[in-house]
């Protein structure tokens, strides 16, 4: 049977700032303590992803994918130069978080990276511990019966559902990434028709979708998905907005050391040792009204 359900007609940004506005009321949330940047990668050794991250007073931090386009060198422009006072110090978290609608694509990555970060304040402030992931692709199981749906490039998925003996079709948006996993993966076939996950019953989405608004136009694009999940670093969020809108598992990331972070961030290391992947499933969840107490 289909999970998923009918389009809401509130477009997702504003759904989530909507929804932010009601817990930032009854938790209100510290200033930004600084933006943490991404070293540069080497010249000629481009990223399959990087993130930025938005760090609060109360030690929260929230994550957000820069390599939509030309975000991360905006960013760096905008943001990375010395200074007496680190990037954003002392910024409203919710003035941040408002061009998560209409904003360009820097300030929208920046908006994703402090919902994620209220996020994290609230879930620290009334205990809430999110499933931890049984797998580091956020619980995603694959059969041989699977037609998997990957939006965005998971290679590790590739190998495991070549493996489990399923059919696999991708949408990646980015011509760039096209080019270069076709040339990672010359036996997989990648598109940019969202028109080939009709057939899929397993759909796996970036988080992604959030920043390019295409989460709703990917999801009618799967009209038989029995399983619609919605991972990466930069999903560390409420995931009721998703859930309303047919998403069946949010898989987020969420940093647990954060000097350690902080100091692998800054070098360009891996920073897998310093978070923790987790995995909210839609059955489970008791809503966010429920555990913020609103």
């Amino acid at each position: 049977m289909n999970t998923i359900t009918p389009h809401c007609s509130t477009p997702v940004a504003r759904a989530l700032l909507d929804q932010m506005d009601v817990i930032a009321a009854r938790f209100p949330p510290a200033p930004v303590a600084r933006l943490h940047i991404p070293a540069r990668a080497p010249t000629g050794q481009p990223h399959d992803a990087e993130f930025c991250a938005i760090e609060l007073a109360d030690g929260s931090m929230g994550l957000s994918y820069v390599l939509l386009g030309d975000t991360l060198h905006a960013l760096l422009a905008r943001h990375d130069h010395a200074r007496s006072t680190p990037p954003l110090a002392g910024v409203d978290p919710m003035a941040l978080a408002q061009p998560l609608v209409g904003g360009d694509p820097v300030e929208r990555a920046l908006a994703l990276a402090v919902v994620n970060a209220m996020t994290d304040a609230v879930w620290r402030r009334i205990g809430y511990e999110p499933p931890a992931a049984g797998n580091s692709l956020g619980d995603i199981a694959l059969s041989s019966s699977d037609h998997l749906g990957m939006i965005g490039f998971f290679p590790p998925l590739v190998r495991r559902i070549t493996e489990a003996g399923g059919r696999l079709s991708v949408v990646e948006m980015n011509t760039e990434m096209v080019a270069r996993q076709q040339a990672r993966f010359p036996g997989v076939s990648i598109s940019q028709d969202r028109d080939t996950l009709r057939d899929c019953n397993l759909v796996v989405g970036t988080s992604t979708m959030l920043l390019n608004d295409t989460l709703d136009a990917m999801l009618a694009a799967a009209p038989n998905a029995q399983r619609f999940a919605v991972i990466g670093p930069s999903a560390g969020l409420w995931p009721d907005v998703l859930f309303e809108r047919g998403v069946t598992l949010l898989g987020g990331t969420r940093v647990t050391d954060r000097a350690a972070f902080r100091d692998a961030l800054a070098a360009g290391d891996s920073w897998s040792a310093c978070t923790q992947k987790f995995a909210i499933h839609r059955e489970s969840w008791p809503g966010w009204r429920l555990l913020a107490g609103t």
